[in-house]
């Protein structure tokens, strides 16, 4: 075949080809409940003549990648209802303005049929299946952490009331004990206290109250590093800085957000609980059926997933407490959703994808934003910015691949992942962003003044079919979007933006 006849037949097919070769070879990684970063096959680069054929819009790359997403998904991943039922939304900001928004899929597809057990819940599809829009609230899962809790401490530390260097234990006198006395907002923020990664705090607790207490009786991990060399990913660093923000203003910090940052910054759909605020389940993305992979997590008897959770076995056996329905407008996080009346640190929150560009937005600004009447204000200095999106651990310092190499980013902010596969190729360690185990990503990317937000409710379709070890269930996790949707929608949007 000629040249032209080759660059021909490519462009042909290049409305496909383009959007999917990144995930040619790749897999979606086996994630423990923590969002787990992943390498990814990169997109390559084809260099076509422009006076030959016009290049795909952006748009018809997106959504060629969509389309193409359901094979791919069930030859690949071994996931049996490949991409069906699961829905996203996709927004990119470049130097202040929109370049893409788009909501693919549906919001709501798949309910528990007859039969559905908590642990292994059976699907069928809704009698009503409901599009996704961009409109559509998600539950953020762990971008909770830093759209919630890190924006108070942000706020906190820049009016002077906190710092960083400061202990709990001098807001909190309860929270003592095993050395918890010692533990920073600092070592909080870049998960590395020494606290536990996760319990299942919702076998015991089901009030704000007890949670309370029941992290006032945490013991310190020994092995546990406290130093920023290896961070031990941990949402009790979050339920802990939740409480804390109460204890300094006195108002729960549900409120507190609210008040201080989304109500100036017109974020009128970011919201705790929303159906107890003024929404419907209609503007709402479904989650999971039930909690199926925590019920997993803490029948230690039958499942493998996960920490050790052996000691909760009489708890478990008289827990009466499982959901076994569509999950819409409650969080999906146990510790939240079961254990902690919809409100946490470290989990709960929802919104949409164009109210959390707000929030980036302002933070790429130097905490500027303009109100409702054309007035420029300040929600938090630009240091303040600054202090919390850099780096502060030394993962990479301290660990290598198999080749020799740092490893795969594990580097922190304060709150603020930095520099995670997810975030693209071009990422540098100024970037900062989080994900989510309901299939959340966002991050802000200040070299290039860009911002990428993509949204998706995974857990609709469950859990795949094991591809690697026989088993009739993957007892390990949904399936990653991290590496199936935001990766890949992300770095087609990124080149053709040539960042």
């Amino acid at each position: 075949m000629t040249h032209t006849k080759k660059l021909i037949c490519l462009m042909l097919a290049l409305t496909m080809v383009m959007s999917i070769a990144a995930c040619a070879n790749s897999k979606p990684n086996e994630t423990t409940p923590a969002e787990t970063t992943v390498p990814v096959t990169t997109v390559s680069e084809t260099t076509v003549s422009e006076t030959t054929v016009a290049q795909p819009s952006l748009e018809d790359q997106l959504d060629a990648y969509w389309a193409g997403l359901d094979t791919m998904i069930k030859e690949q991943a071994g996931y049996p209802h490949g991409s069906e039922g699961i829905g996203a939304v996709i927004l990119a900001i470049k130097d202040g303005k929109v370049v893409t928004e788009k909501a693919y899929g549906y919001a709501h597809y798949y309910d528990a049929a007859e039969g559905s057990a908590y642990e292994n819940p059976v699907y069928e599809k809704t009698a009503e299946p409901r599009m996704m829009t961009v409109d559509t609230l998600f539950d953020l899962a762990s971008v909770t952490k830093v759209m919630a809790t890190t924006q108070s401490i942000m706020l906190l530390v820049d009016q002077g009331l906190l710092s960083v260097d400061d202990t709990v234990n001098k807001y909190w006198p309860e929270f003592t004990g095993d050395g918890k006395e010692n533990i920073t907002v600092a070592q909080l923020l870049t998960h590395s206290s020494g606290l536990p990664q996760w319990e299942a705090t919702y076998l015991y607790c089901n009030t704000h109250e007890e949670q309370m207490k029941y992290i006032e009786n945490l013991k310190i991990v020994p092995e546990y590093a406290t130093d920023g060399s290896e961070p031990k990913y941990s949402d009790f660093s979050f339920m802990t800085l939740g409480f804390l923000v109460e204890k300094i203003t006195g108002v729960p910090m549900e409120d507190y957000v609210k008040e201080n940052v989304y109500k100036p910054l017109g974020m009128n759909s970011t919201t705790y609980c929303p159906l107890d605020n003024g929404f419907t389940k209609d503007q709402i993305a479904a989650t999971s059926l039930g909690n199926p992979y925590e019920y997993r997590m803490v029948d230690e008897a039958n499942w493998a997933v996960g920490y050790d959770c052996t000691k909760d076995a009489d708890a478990l056996a008289a827990f009466k407490g499982w959901r076994n329905y569509t999950l819409i407008g409650e969080a999906n996080d146990g510790n939240c959703g079961m254990g902690g009346g919809g409100v946490a640190g470290h989990a709960g929150l929802f919104s949409t994808a164009s109210d959390l560009a707000i929030l980036l937005q302002c933070m790429l600004n130097g905490g500027k934003y303009t109100d409702a009447d054309g007035v420029e204000k300040q929600l938090y200095s630009a240091e303040t910015v600054k202090l919390f999106t850099t780096k502060h651990t030394t993962y990479q310092e301290h660990h290598t691949d198999k080749d020799g190499n740092p490893a795969l980013s594990e580097e922190f902010g304060y709150g603020f992942k930095l520099d995670q596969s997810w975030m693209g190729a071009s990422a540098t360690e100024n970037v900062f962003g989080h994900d989510g185990f309901t299939g959340t990503t966002v991050f802000a990317d200040p070299d290039n003044d860009y911002i990428f937000v993509c949204l998706t409710n995974k857990m609709q379709c469950g859990f795949r079919k094991s591809t690697t070890n026989g088993a009739e269930e993957d007892v390990s996790n949904y399936y990653n979007t991290n590496s199936w949707v935001s990766w890949n929608m992300n770095q087609i949007v990124k080149d053709s933006l040539g960042i």
